[in-house]
């Protein structure tokens, strides 16, 4: 099964994550922690681009439609 099919069954059916998934938590949960302390203790900074930006799209990957309505 691919990983966005696991994904899938897991926010949309209610499936269980699978072990590799409940193993690697740890390391996402600090990795985004610790990009997230960067941006706060301004190592990273935020750029403004000079012109507007519009994101199609939501926490659905896959077969929403976004590509043909973008294009």
């Amino acid at each position: 099964m691919w990983p966005q099919d696991q994904l899938n069954r897991i926010w949309y059916a209610g499936d269980a994550p699978t072990v590799g998934m409940r193993l690697l938590e740890p390391l996402y949960r600090g990795a985004t922690a610790m990009h997230r302390a960067l941006y706060q203790t301004g190592l990273l900074r935020r750029s403004r681009l000079p012109v507007p930006v519009i994101v199609v799209g939501n926490i659905t990957t896959g077969g929403t439609g976004k590509t043909p309505l973008v294009i």
